[in-house]
């Protein structure tokens, strides 16, 4: 295997030093052009097929019925999950249902998310923003990951689930640890590392536990009371569903926005200083920028489905119950749908990226995170002069949520 793979043999995602030492893209590109859907069948997981082209990914997307994400889920299994006992109690989040369940589930919240609705976050979320870059300008070296891209984010979902101010860095920290930690190399074979993730996900679930009977005995205007207060064939969802909804809606605003800030803007932008530029020169350009950063870090590396019946894709024989992963960020460089795929440009019309995914369970929050973006680095560019690299960039050791772990820089206000 080679984290530099130059045959087909030699691909392995299950090594996850592909995803922070190697060339994942290498990979992708072999297989677009020689296999674009191939048999993944290496130690250290379950086997599964590889679709790396765009009309192919969105085949597979846009067919919730023939390609499931109800049966075993929607990230790929490895041995320490295959062989994992099963939870005490299902956790579904909407993600994880089929039609007919998950658009009625969707619907009891997607009110709060139309355009119109987010539209009204804006300056709640330029005073969340504003805050943050007030205490970056007084440091000037920060760690981008942890100190901007996940803090944001984490301040408007956190505060549309109505969790109180005193605890949102609190649990943006611990979520913070959930996504770093687990197959990350800092944590496996620390015992101490080990037990740290393991109580960061443990105090999040009796939080938000906690928060939910809270909100059942005195709702309130936030996400977990419209929750609670939803229902799906008449009948109301259960404690569980909602608490697998809160998680879903704390690492989907959080997780993908992280990535799309720190590896697709930030250190996007410092590694290609004319694009910096060009927005330092323009924000307006930030309208089709925001995309460009999602398409250029594909937050989600992968969405595993499981086919529902015999079919068949680009010629090849699927069977009942095989398990497909869609690599999102194979199908954004496609070069049939992406003019120059390989290059990063701000100002890339018809963008038509898959990072939110594609129908079914096409993003609920598209319209949060690229107000997020944009409002985010209205405020950088307006407020900065200059911005560095001063360490190097770590990533994400996960084959599943992908982006930066720390992206250490110096930034100079004007």
């Amino acid at each position: 295997m080679s984290l530099h793979p130059q045959t087909l043999d030699e691909i392995n995602f299950w090594d996850l030093e592909m995803f922070t030492a190697g060339d994942p893209h290498q990979a992708w590109t072999l297989l677009r052009a020689e296999a674009p859907v191939w048999r993944h069948d290496r130690p250290g997981g379950e086997p599964f097929w590889c679709v790396t082209r765009y009309d192919d990914a969105r085949a597979v997307l846009g067919d919730a019925h023939l390609f499931s994400s109800e049966r075993n889920g929607i990230v790929l299994r490895d041995d320490q999950v295959l062989s994992a006992p099963p939870l005490p109690m299902s956790i579904t989040p909407m993600i994880h249902e089929d039609p007919p369940r998950h658009l009625p589930h969707r619907k009891i919240i997607r009110n709060r998310f139309t355009p119109p609705s987010i539209a009204r976050l804006e300056d709640q979320l330029r005073r969340y923003t504003t805050s943050c870059l007030d205490e970056v300008a007084e440091k000037r070296e920060v760690d981008f990951v942890s100190d901007v891209a996940h803090r944001i984010p984490a301040a408007i979902a956190l505060s549309l689930m109505g969790v109180p101010e005193g605890d949102w860095d609190r649990m943006a920290e611990l979520e913070h640890i959930t996504v770093t930690g687990g197959s990350d190399p800092e944590f496996i074979g620390d015992e101490a590392r080990t037990k740290a993730v393991t109580e960061a996900f443990t105090e999040i679930f009796g939080y938000f536990y906690g928060l939910i009977e809270q909100r059942r005995q005195e709702p309130a205007d936030d996400l977990i009371s419209q929750l609670l207060a939803g229902t799906v064939d008449g009948e109301p969802l259960s404690v569980a569903d909602v608490l697998g909804d809160t998680q879903l809606l704390l690492a989907g605003g959080l997780d993908t926005t992280r990535a799309a800030a720190s590896d697709g803007g930030m250190l996007a932008l410092v590694e290609h200083p004319d694009q910096l530029a060009a927005l330092q020169e323009d924000p307006s350009l930030l309208a089709t920028a925001v995309d460009e950063f999602v398409r250029w870090a594909s937050p989600i590396v992968h969405e595993a489905r499981t086919v529902t019946a015999p079919t068949e894709l680009q010629g090849v024989r699927l069977a009942e119950g095989d398990r497909i992963a869609v690599w999102s960020p194979s199908a954004n460089r496609d070069e049939r749908v992406f003019d120059q795929p390989f290059r990063y440009d701000v100002r890339r019309p018809g963008n038509r990226h898959l990072g939110f995914a594609y129908g079914e369970h096409f993003c609920l929050g598209v319209h949060l995170a690229r107000l997020t973006l944009r409002v985010e680095f209205d405020e950088i560019l307006r407020r900065f002069g200059s911005i560095e690299l001063t360490g190097e960039p770590v990533r994400v050791s996960s084959n599943f949520v992908g982006g930066l772990k720390h992206l250490p820089v110096r930034m100079t206000p004007r």
